[in-house]
């Protein structure tokens, strides 16, 4: 037994050596220094499994560097923290592309077939791809993102209302999901929407956590099983949903969208796995940057109090007749009207985002004049890193200050500040997203009062140990139990919300 040890001692370190070497003979001198490297090729990907989105960001804390590699089996992935260094990839995009690690990434969890995916690559050109072009073109500024709006907010002001509990205690994120899911879906899928059926909704959430599974595992079809037979109910929920011709019904998006896909060649049910790409952008992250909101809001009796005086004051008009009292609240005048709301958001978006930009590079390149960045290899601009950068945001980066994004005379630029990614591939829905959580969050504070249950009645932050590399927000570790409870102030006033922008 002993010499079996030391022969089994003698090949890992064989092994080792071999490995260390290897990393350090293809490892040329100007390009960024290597890190993880302890476990050659396999100490970041132990690494991530370990920290998930946090193991970047104590990379950055623990060495110091502006940029680093990251060697794997067969790749390298370089890393960059300093806003500086961002800027200089900005200017040298010529040299990188976002679209082929992106599409990817869509054909992975959507499970195209390998034809579907050879026929849609020859649909993507150096802008981009007809999928999102078209989602920019509805969800711009201007009268289909008005449309939008309006429809997902009237779908909102059926919903919120219903949310008194207070003898009865909910998850307050899942409320709070629930909410916003039906709302926007219903909003690009029309009346025949498939989330309208339960089932759908409770598959697509049993799907979710496969995604890491499709991205580490070597065998996600295993591990992963009983998640992807979940996206199967989804994509025949959609299956049915086209073969009846109800996208007709649906957003003229959702309409271009499905007329662009045949026309590039796809098959019917092809054309429904397409729509975990556009379910994914819809929902992965807004229902978690609304819940985050709301629990700094809620969590801090100060900033609550503000809130909702600022809402007051600013966005509504009472009109008292017979002594019956309306209030009207023009949730189109929020993000103008309303800027301690607004900066709330706005630092929720940068204390919690973890949106990673990821780009290939296309041919050899010199970064900043300094950094060697090799052919086919992948650079990375990690969000939770530049966001908690104390020599931008200075040496209270990383608390939540929501007075932070009050100060208008401090400008900040995507290098630095960077939750719907930038340039080209900056998030089509941000202006979308953006007007419903705030009306969200709006209907919420004026209309009730809510407490913990757990904790002695103190509100406490869930953990996000468990949040996923893929998502732009973190989830939350556990749901938040709480009562739901009408405001006194509010028991005799009726109250409208409208988006009169």
């Amino acid at each position: 037994m002993s010499d079996l040890l030391v022969v089994s001692a003698l090949v890992v370190a064989a092994v080792w050596l071999t490995f260390s070497f290897l990393l350090h003979a293809t490892q040329d001198s100007r390009e960024p220094q290597p890190l993880g490297t302890s476990i050659p090729f396999f100490g970041p990907i132990l690494g991530v499994i370990k920290h998930q989105v946090r193991y970047l960001r104590e990379l950055r804390d623990q060495y110091q560097l502006p940029i680093c590699t990251l060697r794997l089996p067969f790749s390298r992935i370089y890393v960059v923290n300093n806003p500086e260094l961002i800027q200089a990839v900005h200017r040298q995009s010529n040299a990188l592309s976002f679209s082929p690690i992106g599409r990817d990434f869509g054909f992975l969890f959507s499970g195209l077939t390998q034809a579907s995916q050879k026929t849609l690559k020859k649909a993507y050109d150096g802008d981009g791809n007809g999928f999102t072009r078209i989602i920019h073109q509805f969800l711009k500024d201007g009268h289909g993102l008005e449309l939008a709006t309006r429809s997902a907010i009237n779908e909102l002001v059926q919903t919120v209302p219903k949310w008194t509990s207070p003898h009865v205690p909910v998850d307050l994120f899942d409320t709070v999901r629930h909410a916003l899911t039906i709302a926007l879906t219903n909003t690009v899928y029309g009346p025949n929407n498939p989330f309208l059926d339960p089932q759908v909704e409770a598959a697509w959430l049993k799907f979710l956590p496969g995604i890491s599974h499709l991205m580490y595992s070597p065998l996600p079809y295993i591990t992963a099983r009983r998640n992807l037979q979940a996206r199967e109910k989804v994509v025949a929920a959609f299956v049915k949903y086209f073969k009846n011709d109800h996208h007709l019904q649906g957003s003229q998006m959702i309409q271009d969208m499905y007329e662009a896909n045949m026309a590039h060649g796809l098959q019917m049910d092809e054309c429904a796995k397409m729509e975990i790409a556009t379910c994914l952008a819809l929902l992965s992250s807004g229902s978690l940057t609304a819940i985050w909101t709301i629990l700094h809001i809620l969590s801090d009796v100060t900033i609550l109090e503000a809130v909702r005086q600022e809402i007051l004051d600013n966005i509504t008009k009472k009109d008292i007749q017979d002594k019956h009292t309306t209030l009207t609240v023009d949730l189109g005048s929020l993000k103008s009207d309303c800027p301690i709301l607004m900066a709330v958001l706005q630092e929720t978006l940068r204390y919690h985002s973890t949106v990673m930009s990821v780009k290939a590079v296309e041919k050899d390149m010199i970064l900043s004049k300094t950094y060697l960045l090799k052919k086919n290899s992948v650079l990375m601009i990690p969000g939770p890193v530049v966001h908690h950068d104390a020599n931008v945001w200075g040496p209270d980066a990383d608390w939540f200050n929501h007075h932070r994004f009050l100060d208008t005379k401090k400008t900040v630029n995507t290098a630095s500040y960077r939750p719907f990614g930038s340039g080209a591939t900056m998030c089509p829905g941000r202006h979308f997203s953006t007007n419903v959580i705030l009306a969200l969050v709006t209907m919420m504070m004026l209309q009730f009062d809510v407490h913990p249950v757990e904790n002695q009645g103190e509100w406490v932050l869930p953990t996000t140990k468990g949040a996923d590399l893929w998502n732009a927000m973190p989830k939350l570790d556990h749901d938040v139990k709480v009562t739901i409870t009408p405001r006194e102030e509010m028991e005799n006033v009726d109250m409208k919300f409208v988006w009169d922008n």
